[in-house]
Order: C-alpha cells, then sequence, then structure tokens
C-alpha cells in the first residue's frame, strides 16, 4: 500500500477502557501521522500497554473510536512485546518460512540469522529470554508493514542488545509509523512527541 498521500493513518477519539470498574483511561484523542515515532508514557498501571494493544487490536476499548486510514488495518501493523508468546516448538527457521508465507519479510533468512546471531534448527523454547525479545522485536522490525508498535523493547536486553534496538528501529523506521509504549526515556528518545497516558485519568 501506498500511504505517501496520507496524513493521518490513525485517529483516535474519547477513546476509554476499564477493567471492572476501574478506569484505566478515558477519552484518549489523538492523531497519528505517517512517519512519525510517538512515545506513550506513565508509570506502571498508567494504562501504556492497553492503550497499544488496543491499537494493536488485541483488545477493544469501552467507548470511543479508531479509525484507520486503509482497509484490514491489522494486516499493516507489526508488534513486538516481551509479554507475546511465540511458537516454541517451532525452530527459527520453521517459524521463518511460516512467517514469510504470511506476512513476507524486507530480510532474508541467512541475514536475520547473522544479524541475530540466532541458531536456526534450535527450537525457540530453547532461547534465552533476550534472545526472545530480540526475536520479537526483529520479526515486527523486518515485517513488511507501515506501522510499528513496540511495548517495552529493551525488556531483557543487554546493554549490546538495546544499542541495536536503538540503531535498527530508527534505521528502519523511517517512513513508517511508530509507536512506542515505554517509561524508560532512552527507548524513545527519538519520538517526535510524548503522550502522557497519565494525562487521561478521570
Amino acid at each position: 500500500m501506498n500511504t505517501a498521500h496520507l496524513d493521518t493513518l490513525i485517529e483516535l477519539t474519547d477513546v476509554s477502557k476499564k477493567f471492572g470498574k476501574n478506569w484505566i483511561f478515558k477519552n484518549v484523542t489523538a492523531e497519528f501521522e505517517v512517519g512519525k515515532k510517538y512515545a506513550i508514557t506513565g508509570p506502571n498501571g498508567s494504562g501504556k500497554s492497553t492503550l497499544l494493544k488496543i491499537l494493536a487490536g488485541i483488545i477493544t476499548p469501552n467507548s470511543g473510536t479508531i479509525k484507520f486510514e486503509f482497509d484490514e488495518p491489522y494486516q499493516h501493523i507489526s508488534f513486538a512485546a516481551p509479554y507475546m508468546d511465540l511458537p516454541e516448538e517451532l525452530s527459527f527457521n520453521e517459524l521463518f518460512r511460516f512467517h514469510e508465507d504470511i506476512r513476507g519479510f524486507s530480510i532474508s533468512r541467512k541475514d536475520f540469522i547473522d544479524k541475530l546471531q540466532l541458531e536456526g534448527d534450535k527450537e525457540i523454547r530453547n532461547y534465552s529470554s533476550g534472545m526472545k525479545q530480540r526475536l520479537k522485536l526483529a520479526l515486527a522490525f523486518y515485517t513488511e508493514s507501515e506501522i510499528l508498535l513496540l511495548d517495552e523493547p529493551s525488556a531483557t536486553l543487554d546493554e549490546h542488545w538495546n544499542e541495536w534496538y536503538l540503531k535498527t528501529v530508527q534505521r528502519i523506521a523511517k517512513d513508517r509509523l511508530v509507536i512506542i509504549s515505554s517509561n524508560v526515556p532512552a527507548e524513545y528518545a527519538f519520538c517526535d512527541s510524548v503522550i502522557d497516558i497519565g494525562s487521561f485519568k478521570k
């Protein structure tokens, strides 16, 4: 899809979410423009991850509207989060082939393995937590998509791989809409705008 003629890819109007009787946030109104980088910030429990899950289509808001500027929006989104499950019974090679058939990659399997320093024939269940996290990030980075959603991207990464995250996300995200949920400033220092989800409390 060519998004060059579009300004706003996602528009939220009065989006609210509660769990039980407790409102997490109320009346979030925001526009997310093509090619821009946004950070959703706030302390633990403020609703950062919840809003990102709403944008990813994982959960639905209790009220408000979400407008995407294209049909079948979730085919245009890549998402990575520490709590996201991977098919751990598969090897990376099997996962790559499966994912490639569904979404497509901007990188070859060999380059993927070389960049991530992964063992292609090893079952994902036997990867360390850090390896799993960088695999989740790389799957989102290298999937062909217009929108990149990242929740706490540097969780479980050591210093070397944190530097890889920062360099890679800025390089591959030049023409994509990027939204990062985080309360770690270093993870989103390159973003154009910061949305404090705490400001939308009742």
